[in-house]
């Protein structure tokens, strides 16, 4: 047994020559590498806030709503016919039997207290939607609903107008009327 011990005892001496020869290779070549490399900017791009959003004419859209399903799209001077308080208001489609056509405030419309005025115009953006019974059941639960006949008209609505941005003369928010309304009553 002595005899194999003693074979083995020159094996070490190469070993810690091969170890700090592999560590003085992996060295030089970071150092090469640190060198020769060019450095490279990191460019970060951030989505543009005005994105472009299909401009529909609204007489136009009044043709045919249900072929808007699913688009996100962009109407000018939409009539606000009647207010379905507080989360969606009605027009008047332009199809010649004026046909009511339900536009709905988003979450975060909502959550900014937007709000339109009857008989005035605004400019909105959103992505028109086909109605279900489990959407009007979720309005329902929001609130949106005063009264029962509400909903059953809303129920008429094949498809909607899911708001997202609400712009032009009519538009406005909740708080600023109310604001009005106590600064006149003073």
């Amino acid at each position: 047994m002595v005899t194999l011990l003693n074979s083995r005892s020159g094996a070490v001496r190469p070993g810690t020559l091969l170890m700090l020869l592999s560590f003085l290779v992996v060295g030089g070549f970071l150092y090469w590498l640190s060198v020769t490399a060019e450095p490279t900017e990191v460019v970060i791009e951030e989505p543009e806030d005005d994105v472009m959003v299909n401009e529909v004419a609204f007489a136009d859209f009044s043709g045919g709503p249900p072929a808007y399903v699913g688009q996100e799209l962009t109407l000018r001077s939409v009539a606000v016919t009647s207010l379905l308080r507080p989360h969606a208001f009605w027009t008047s489609l332009e199809d010649g039997q004026s046909t009511a056509y339900l536009l709905h405030f988003s979450d975060a419309l909502q959550a900014d207290s937007a709000a339109v005025t009857e008989g005035t115009s605004v400019d909105v953006t959103g992505t028109v939607m086909q109605m279900s019974d489990s959407i009007l059941d979720a309005w329902e639960a929001a609130g949106a609903f005063p009264n029962e006949i509400d909903r059953t008209l809303a129920e008429f609505a094949e498809t909607f107008i899911e708001v997202t941005v609400l712009g032009g003369d009519g538009a406005g928010d909740d708080s600023s009327e109310a604001g009005e309304a106590s600064e006149s009553s003073s």
